[in-house]
């Protein structure tokens, strides 16, 4: 990437992942919570959701602000072996470039949609953890250029 514009709007949303590292190391880290699920007067369950709190929805905006969610066949990508391994191999990961963070990003925002919950397990599982661990690593190689 020689394109300077392009480096220095890389490097910002780096940053801006980067920036939530602490709080992400925190053991007490939680974007929300399971609400719903209750027994209505008429005997009705309603369905069970996922609430995002304030850090999550901060989190979200971290991601929707810095571009990383973009169109393309997610799913697909997903399940194939690059996708799978991207998400389930810290080896994979530590080897990811800023195009692997956004898919990856991508994957875990628009899965919230078929199933709520998807970014609060990405969480738990230690997948965002270890995106913006990638992410502070890919910031100090920008920085050394």
């Amino acid at each position: 990437m020689d394109d300077p514009d392009l480096r220095t709007r890389l490097t910002r949303r780096l940053e801006a992942l980067v920036a939530l590292l602490p709080e992400l190391e925190s053991p007490d880290f939680r974007i929300g919570r399971w609400a719903g699920g209750e027994r209505l007067p008429d005997g009705a369950i309603t369905m069970p959701y996922f609430e995002l709190d304030e850090r999550g929805e901060a989190l979200l905006a971290v991601i929707g602000r810095g571009g990383w969610v973009q169109p393309f066949d997610w799913m697909t990508w997903l399940d194939a072996p690059d996708g799978r391994a991207l998400a389930e191999d810290p080896e994979r990961m530590s080897r990811a470039t800023p195009e692997d963070l956004s898919r990856i990003l991508t994957a875990i925002v628009r899965s919230e949609r078929f199933g709520d919950g998807n970014i609060a397990g990405a969480v738990e599982s230690g997948l965002i953890l270890r995106i913006v661990r990638r992410a502070a690593e890919l910031l100090e190689v920008e920085r050394r250029r």
